[in-house]
C-alpha cells in the first residue's frame, strides 16, 4: 500500500500559515481557498503535511464551516487527501495529474501562440515583463519569476483576444505549478532557460510563421516535464512521453489508497 510522503522533521503549519490575511468583508472560503492553494503550490505546505482544521481555524480565527468548504476544493484539485478519522494531508507528487493539466494547458497556449503569429503584438507591455523575468531569472529569484511569468502567458492569451483561454489554464494547472515551483528552486538556471525560451517563442510569434509559433510554445511547456523526468531519473533519460491510461487510472488509486 502506497503511504504518502511524510513532511520534514521542520514543518510547523503555524509558519506555513503566517501572512495569511482574510478580509472579513469579502467571503471567507474562497479567500482560504487561494491562500492554501498558493502556499501547496509554493511548498510552504510541503507534500504530506497535515493540515489540521482546528489548527487552521484558530490560527486564522474563523470558524471550521468555510474551512472545511476550502478543503473540499483543494480534494477536489487533487492538491490534497482527506480521509475520514484522519484529516487532510497534501497530497503527494502525482506525475499523471501534471502530464494532464499540461496536455490541456499546451493544446490551449499553442492556439494562443498561433493566433498572434504576424498580429500586432503590444511590446510595450511586455518589455517590463520581461525586464522583470530577465531580472529575476539573473539572481535564481524563483519567486520572483514565477510570478513575472504568470503575467507574460495572461498577456498573450489577452493580446491574442482570448483573456478567458487563460482563466481555464489557470483552472486546470495547479499540479504543474507546484512542479515548476520545487523544479526551479532546486535547479539553478532554470529561470534564466525559462526565460530564454521566451525569447525564442517571440521570435516566433513575430515572424508571422503560426506553426514556428506554436512549436516554441510546445517545446517551453514540455520542458517543464522533461526537466521533471530529468530530475526524478537522472540517467539515461528520454523524451517524457504520456503515462497509459492504465498507468494513470493505478497511480490515481494509489494517491488515495492511504497511507
Amino acid at each position: 500500500m502506497t503511504r504518502l510522503k511524510s513532511p520534514p522533521d521542520s514543518f510547523d503549519l503555524s509558519t506555513s500559515l503566517l501572512g495569511l490575511s482574510i478580509d472579513r468583508d469579502r467571503s471567507i472560503g474562497p479567500q482560504l481557498y487561494s491562500h492554501l492553494r498558493q502556499r501547496i503550490i509554493n511548498g510552504q505546505l510541503p507534500p504530506g503535511a497535515p493540515i489540521h482544521e482546528n489548527e487552521v481555524a484558530e490560527l486564522c480565527h474563523i470558524s471550521r464551516t468555510p474551512l472545511r468548504a476550502a478543503l473540499q476544493r483543494l480534494a477536489s484539485d487533487g492538491l490534497i487527501v482527506t480521509k475520514p478519522q484522519v484529516g487532510s494531508i497534501v497530497a503527494p507528487r502525482d506525475e499523471a495529474r501534471i502530464w494532464e493539466a499540461l496536455f490541456i494547458r499546451s493544446a490551449i497556449e499553442q492556439q494562443v501562440a498561433g493566433r498572434l503569429a504576424g498580429n500586432s503584438f503590444d511590446e510595450e507591455a511586455i518589455q517590463p515583463i520581461l525586464a522583470r523575468q530577465e531580472a529575476a531569472a539573473a539572481i535564481d529569484d524563483y519567486v520572483s519569476f514565477f510570478t513575472a511569468d504568470e503575467e507574460f502567458h495572461a498577456l498573450l492569451a489577452s493580446t491574442a483576444g482570448v483573456p478567458r483561454a487563460w482563466q481555464l489554464v489557470q483552472s486546470v494547472k495547479a499540479h504543474v505549478d507546484r512542479e515548476r515551483f520545487s523544479l526551479t528552486s532546486s535547479i539553478p538556471g532554470r529561470s534564466r532557460r525559462a526565460f530564454e525560451e521566451h525569447l525564442i517563442l517571440l521570435r516566433a510569434i513575430r515572424s508571422g510563421n503560426a506553426e514556428a509559433a506554436k512549436t516554441a510554445m510546445r517545446q517551453h511547456l514540455d520542458s517543464v516535464l522533461d526537466t521533471s523526468r530529468m530530475e526524478q531519473h537522472p540517467v539515461g533519460t528520454a523524451r517524457v512521453e504520456a503515462p497509459s491510461r492504465a498507468g494513470r487510472s493505478r497511480r490515481a488509486e494509489k494517491s488515495l489508497s492511504g497511507y
